[in-house]
């Protein structure tokens, strides 16, 4: 069996060919494990399909040879409530919606996984009368504050954590000035919620989300 050595790692966006990013991963004995954060040289890249890309020599018992590609889709987000769901039944659900309301109402059974739409900081994690369980999460390379209220218990995560996009922060719930078990889900604008920015209409993007995830 050959001695293994290091292996340089490339991904490129399948569709266009362009190279996105490149390491090189160092040899070790075993299986070895390739992963890659999103990230290119202008920041988070767009969601589509991609492919790792391989060069240099490997083991004989390498799965993914050099010089053969493995294909992948790759989303920056993920649609937040875990199970079956309504967008909203009427306009009163939407941003504005005829009373200033900020973010998107989503209806699920009280109990549905909640995610993290996308990973960062959580910026603030707790109760409040309006809100009821709820916490505000600055996502990672996007200047975006997401809101999630009316959870059903305390979120899963304090302020100061770092989550990652798909982790489960709560419960859908009806908690604070709520009717029916919902998800009230907000997208603030830089530099975040309450502190300089703006919410703005989070529908275009959770309709996207929904229909890949």
């Amino acid at each position: 069996m050959s001695q293994p050595t290091d292996v340089q790692v490339e991904v490129a966006n399948t569709e266009t060919g362009e190279l996105v990013h490149s390491w090189t991963v160092a040899a070790q004995p075993g299986a070895n494990e390739v992963r890659w954060n999103g990230l290119g040289s202008g920041g988070v890249e767009a969601y589509g399909s991609y492919s790792y890309r391989l060069s240099g020599q490997a083991s004989a018992s390498a799965t993914a040879a050099p010089g053969t590609e493995a294909s992948f889709l790759y989303a920056d987000h993920l649609f937040p409530i875990r199970g079956r769901h309504n967008l909203g039944y009427t306009d009163t659900n939407n941003f504005g919606g005829g009373r200033n309301h900020q973010g998107q109402d989503m209806f699920a059974k009280c109990g549905t996984r909640l995610a993290a739409a996308r990973g960062g900081r959580v910026q603030f994690a707790g109760f409040h009368s309006a809100a009821g369980n709820y916490l505000v999460i600055d996502g990672a390379e996007t200047g975006v504050d997401y809101v999630y209220m009316h959870l059903l218990e305390p979120p899963l995560v304090n302020t100061g954590d770092r989550v990652f996009t798909g982790q489960k922060i709560g419960e859908v719930g009806e908690t604070g000035r709520a009717t029916g078990c919902h998800l009230h889900f907000e997208l603030w604008s830089r530099p975040g919620w309450y502190t300089g920015g703006e919410a703005f209409d989070p529908l275009p993007s959770l309709e996207r989300w929904d229909a890949y995830s």
